[in-house]
C-alpha cells in the first residue's frame, strides 16, 4: 500500500505514512494558535483596527472584506468540513462551541486524536495537503498583518492602543498619548500568550514591558534552555517529509508562566532563608 499523501510505500497497514501522520498532527496544533491570533483581528471586533489589503469578494452581492476575515471564514468552513466528514465515518460526535476560534481549537483537537482512523479512509491523503496549504496560509497572514498587540482603550480617548513587541510604549494614534506599555501589562499578556516566536523576540518583548527582567541577551538564553529540557512547547515547521526544519519558536504564554513559577520559587526560597536566619 502507497501513503495517499507523500506516495511513500506503507507498512502499516494504513493509507497514510507515519511522516504523513506526524504532519498532519503538526498542522493540527499549529493551525488553532494562528487562528486564534488572527480571530482577534476581525473587523467589529473590540480593539481591531483595518487590516491592510482588504479584497472584493462576490457573494450574491459585491461586497468588500478584508484578508483576514477571508482566510478565516475559508479555513474555518474546511476545518468544519472535515471533522463533519469524520463524525460521519466515524460516527463521533462533534461539540457545540460558541467562539469560532474555541471551535476550530475544539476540532483541531478531534481531528488529531483520531488521526490514526483517519488514516484509514479515502480522503486521508487529501486532508493532510490541505492542512499544510491551511498552515502556511495562515502563518504567512500573521507575520503580514498582525505584528502588534492590542493594548486596550486609550486613557484619553478610549481609542483602541497597540504596542509592537519589543517596544517599551504605547502610543495613541487617535490622540497621540503616549503610556508605558508595562501600565497595559495584563492587557496585553492576555492578547499575546499565544504568540509564538523565537527566543530573541520573545526576550526582547518580556524585558519591555516587565520590570524584573533587564537583560535580552540572559532571558534569550533562558528561554533556549527552556525550550531543550522540553519545559515549554517547541514550535518548528516541517517539511514534505515531516522532518521538523527551521529554527524553534515557542509561546510567550509558556515563557511568562516560567517566569512567575521561578519568581515564586524565589519568594520561597527567600521566605525559608529568613526563617532560618531567625
Amino acid at each position: 500500500m502507497n501513503c495517499l499523501h507523500c506516495g511513500t510505500t506503507t507498512s502499516n497497514g494504513l493509507a497514510l505514512c507515519e511522516l504523513s501522520q506526524m504532519k498532519a498532527a503538526g498542522c493540527l496544533e499549529y493551525l488553532p494558535v494562528y487562528f486564534r491570533n488572527l480571530a482577534r483581528w476581525r473587523p467589529g471586533r473590540a480593539g481591531s483596527r483595518p487590516v491592510p489589503g482588504s479584497r472584493v469578494l462576490y457573494d450574491g452581492e459585491t461586497r468588500k472584506t478584508d484578508r483576514v476575515s477571508a482566510a478565516l471564514d475559508e479555513i474555518g468552513a474546511k476545518i468544519v468540513g472535515w471533522a463533519m466528514a469524520l463524525a460521519d465515518d466515524r460516527g463521533i460526535e462533534l461539540p457545540d462551541m460558541d467562539g469560532e476560534a474555541d471551535q476550530t481549537a475544539a476540532l483541531c483537537r478531534i481531528l488529531a486524536e483520531h488521526l490514526t482512523s483517519i488514516a484509514t479512509l479515502e480522503w486521508a491523503g487529501t486532508f493532510v495537503a490541505e492542512l499544510s496549504e491551511h498552515e502556511d496560509a495562515l502563518r504567512a497572514l500573521t507575520e503580514d498583518v498582525a505584528p502588534g498587540w492590542y493594548a486596550g482603550g486609550c486613557g484619553q480617548c478610549n481609542s483602541g492602543t497597540y504596542v509592537i513587541p519589543g517596544l517599551t510604549w504605547v502610543k495613541c494614534n487617535a490622540c497621540g498619548v503616549v503610556t508605558y506599555a508595562r501600565d497595559h501589562l495584563d492587557t496585553i499578556l492576555d492578547e499575546a500568550r499565544d504568540w509564538v516566536a523565537r527566543p530573541k523576540a520573545l526576550a526582547e518583548a518580556v524585558v519591555a514591558m516587565v520590570d524584573t527582567e533587564q537583560s535580552v541577551i540572559r532571558l534569550h538564553k533562558r528561554i533556549s534552555k527552556w525550550g531543550e529540557r522540553e519545559q515549554i512547547s517547541v514550535f518548528r515547521r516541517a517539511d514534505g517529509d515531516g522532518d521538523e526544519i527551521g529554527p524553534k519558536r515557542f509561546l510567550l504564554g509558556d515563557v511568562m508562566d516560567m517566569l512567575r513559577a521561578e519568581g515564586q520559587t524565589r519568594t520561597n526560597d527567600d521566605a525559608t532563608d529568613t526563617a532560618v536566619a531567625s
